[in-house]
């Protein structure tokens, strides 16, 4: 069993199924800490709390009861401590204008930008959630995403989206997000919809199972 098998199966042992490995020698040092390597850790929205199952009065203040509570939290304890044992550098990964979730989900190879702009994975689409730890440890890395994996046919995201914020256009590595995505406009609209987008996803509907 590799590095990469071991710390696979301790974060099954803590019920974490989503997990990636990003090369991260190729962007900048300093955010990163000197660290290569970023692994990527992630959790399910609660499928009785997606959007299109509620009404428009229970839209308000709900975002809360989206998750099944907060694992990430444990995942990302378990993995430190596998790797202090093994005597290797980790740093919990918090979200930066260098180092974002996404960009480490999409470098691993789980998950691509979407449409509306989120990280969306074949497991559950973008009812997802991220932690991550970077770290020195030898493992190996996924192959990244570059592009869009959304069916080019499929606009069920962009079509219900209040603000409007999304025209159709698909991600690939390079593409600026404003050139399919207004994320000011999203940011507006976002207390009234809350995410409205992630619950008609294709991917999360048959992850989620509803």
């Amino acid at each position: 069993m590799n590095l990469n098998q071991e710390i696979v199966g301790l974060l099954k042992q803590e019920g974490c199924d989503i997990v990636g490995f990003a090369n991260l020698r190729e962007l900048p040092e300093e955010p990163r800490k000197g660290l290569g390597v970023g692994i990527i850790m992630a959790t399910p929205y609660a499928p009785q709390a997606v959007w299109d199952k509620l009404d428009d009065g229970q839209r308000q203040g709900i975002k809360d009861k989206w998750t099944n509570g907060s694992p990430l939290e444990r995942y990302s304890k378990a993995v430190k401590a596998f790797l202090k044992d093994g005597g290797y550098k980790r740093n919990t990964a918090y979200p930066t204008m260098q180092i974002t979730y996404k960009m480490l989900a999409t470098l691993s190879g789980i998950g691509w930008i979407g449409k509306c702009a989120l990280l969306v994975t074949k497991e559950l689409g973008p009812a997802i959630r991220f932690t991550a730890v970077l770290t020195n440890a030898p493992l190996e890395c996924g192959t990244p995403f570059t592009t869009s994996q959304c069916p080019s046919d499929c606009d069920l995201c962009v079509e219900i989206c209040p603000a409007q914020a999304m025209n159709g256009g698909l991600w690939e590595r390079g593409v600026h997000r404003d050139e399919f995505f207004d994320a000011g406009a999203c940011r507006k609209e976002r207390s009234k919809c809350g995410g409205v987008c992630i619950a008609v996803c294709l991917y999360a509907r048959e992850g989620l199972g509803y």
